[in-house]
């Protein structure tokens, strides 16, 4: 097996920004080859290498579907609300009332909870979750991001089997992805198609210096797979099962883009979804670009990586540190950062909490301590 290490990026732009976890990991499968994929199972052409996808069924990902398929919940109101999933079939009014309001699925973070969309757990004031043996049981709202468009729910059920987590930073432009949904607590659905667009590059260049610019699609994962309202807060399985995304809905036309959250970006704010019920990001002040190869040997810097500072922002947390101008950060703290990741792990620290980077700066590595403070509203 190969390993692949494409990141998702983030910013070219590090003065505000998300955080951004997770290194690369070894794929149990790799993507089919060719083109043209359809919105329902069973249309999805048949892959070239079959033993390497999941199950081995060529032409099918029936095995991964089955194998998930625990995993997956629906999301229900206590009383009828409008304009749901059962608002999107041919010839229904958009005002059309149902308990539905979509999917979310099983996740491990210090106990099992359930992940939909904010939209989704905000539609309606009692929540109810049905499991995939139809069991029926209440949710809470435990923790909401609606930046991300994130919620996080507690179910009291022991004994529930969580999805396997993925790394979305891996991911290719031409993988194959699957969409589960279950909108009505009665069946699983699927939906199959490629990964269009990554969204690496194209996110920092919409970060704004009061912090909230990055909220667009454009920082999302663009596929061709099916997404509505159906199965929007479900999970985006990539070919060896794993979770890579959370189905996000724009609309129910057919020819409308569909968008997936990363599932990294999920890893970053679990925990303070889980401890303190939202998400508080931070800021550092620098402006920073990739370290090229030709970069590197410029400046003596053992391998290309790391953030090179071209600007600190005035009356920022960086001003207010060591750091200069000129300086390349290769870890925040114990992890190793690019111009990428360092907005997200900047941003997914608790303001106030000390920090040591390791900076390259005259040809020699350096520790400057530094302490991010709030985004600015």
């Amino acid at each position: 097996m190969r390993r692949l290490t494409l990141a998702l990026g983030v910013s070219t732009f590090g003065i505000v920004a998300l955080g951004g976890l997770g290194g690369c990991r070894e794929r149990e499968a790799q993507p089919a080859q060719g083109v043209g994929v359809g919105s329902a199972l069973h249309e999805a052409p048949p892959p070239t290498e079959p033993s390497r996808m999941y199950g081995g069924a060529q032409g099918s990902f029936v095995d991964l579907v089955a194998s998930a398929r625990h995993g997956v919940v629906a999301i229900r109101a206590a009383s009828p609300v409008k304009s749901g999933p059962a608002a999107m079939f041919p010839g229904a009014p958009e005002t059309t009332a149902d308990v539905a309001l979509g999917t979310g699925f099983l996740i491990e973070a210090k106990g099992v909870y359930v992940v939909t969309t904010y939209k989704i757990a905000m539609a309606a004031p009692e929540l109810r979750v049905v499991l995939d043996d139809t069991t029926e049981v209440p949710a809470k709202v435990i923790g909401r991001d609606v930046d991300l468009d994130v919620a996080l729910l507690s179910v009291d059920r022991p004994r529930l089997q969580p999805l396997p987590l993925g790394d979305s930073n891996d991911l290719k432009i031409g993988e194959w992805l699957v969409v589960l949904g279950n909108p009505f607590g009665e069946e699983v659905t699927a939906a199959a198609g490629l990964v269009s667009s990554t969204g690496r590059d194209a996110a920092g260049s919409l970060l704004q210096n009061r912090g909230m610019g990055f909220r667009t699609f454009r920082m999302f994962l663009q596929t061709d797979a099916r997404i509505h309202r159906g199965n929007s807060g479900g999970p985006v399985l990539d070919t060896a099962g794993q979770v890579i995304g959370i189905a996000v809905a724009t609309g129910d036309r057919p020819g409308e883009l569909s968008f997936v959250l990363p599932i990294n970006r999920l890893k970053e704010v679990v925990d303070a979804l889980r401890d303190h019920g939202q998400v508080a990001r931070s800021w550092l002040g620098a402006k920073v670009k990739p370290v090229t190869p030709e970069l590197a040997q410029q400046l003596g810097v053992p391998t290309a990586g790391g953030a090179y500072i071209t600007e600190v922002v005035p009356a920022s947390p960086a001003i207010r540190s060591a750091l200069r101008a000129g300086d390349v950060i290769l870890r925040w703290g114990d992890h190793p950062v690019d111009h990428r990741s360092l907005p997200w792990l900047v941003a997914a620290t608790p303001a106030g909490q000390a920090i040591t980077l390791a900076v390259w700066r005259n040809r020699a590595e350096i520790g400057i301590a530094l302490v991010p403070e709030r985004m600015p509203e």
